[in-house]
């Protein structure tokens, strides 16, 4: 796997098989339940579940629309990371999206680190309700994690490779000690 081509294939191979692990893993169980939830266990899925139906029980209009949108917030973890793989690839396609590619693959780790990190929050400090209802928690929000982290880890090294001169064709020439022109091969 020395060739260009190769490398593109392991790399390409990765972000799918760390997308499908964080797809997969909003359905497998984030949290175990506390107190009277103790049997149960909460799937990402479950928890915006959860949200969404809580916004029967919201007393004002004002609380009803922060619910929703925390909902769609959840439900956001597994669509930008099948988005940051479409990005990807058409980035393999059109070597000028390979910059946006790696971009995307960062936004969908950090937004899924962010949504992780506030249900853990929330779960573990008195804040809200939530803490009485989950507790600790297992296996799936560790394998999203993992997968956000491959996803974020390979879009930072992306986007860094790709600002660099010397990629893509370009030639950096220096006529004077403060002076930088780039040239594009194309």
């Amino acid at each position: 796997m020395d060739s260009p081509g190769g490398k593109t294939v392991a790399r390409q191979a990765c972000i799918i098989v760390a997308a499908f692990v964080v797809v997969v893993a909003f359905f497998l169980p984030w949290m175990h339940g506390s107190n009277a939830f103790d049997s149960r266990t909460f799937s990402g899925f479950d928890f915006a579940r959860l949200i969404r139906n809580f916004e029967i029980t919201a007393g004002s209009p004002s609380t009803l629309g922060q619910v929703r949108a925390t909902a769609i917030a959840v439900y956001l973890v597994p669509a930008l990371a099948v988005n940051a793989v479409v990005f990807d690839a058409v980035g393999v396609v059109n070597r000028g999206w390979k910059r946006p590619a790696g971009l995307a693959l960062a936004l969908s780790a950090g937004y899924t680190f962010a949504v992780l990190g506030v249900l853990l929050l929330l779960s573990f400090l008195p804040i809200s309700g939530l803490a009485d209802v989950v507790g600790w928690p297992v296996y799936g929000l560790a394998l999203t994690a993992g997968g956000a982290l491959v996803m974020g880890s390979i879009g930072v090294l992306e986007m860094r490779r790709w600002s660099r001169p010397g990629v893509n064709g370009e030639v950096e020439l220096k006529d004077s000690p403060g002076s930088r022109h780039i040239l594009s091969g194309r």
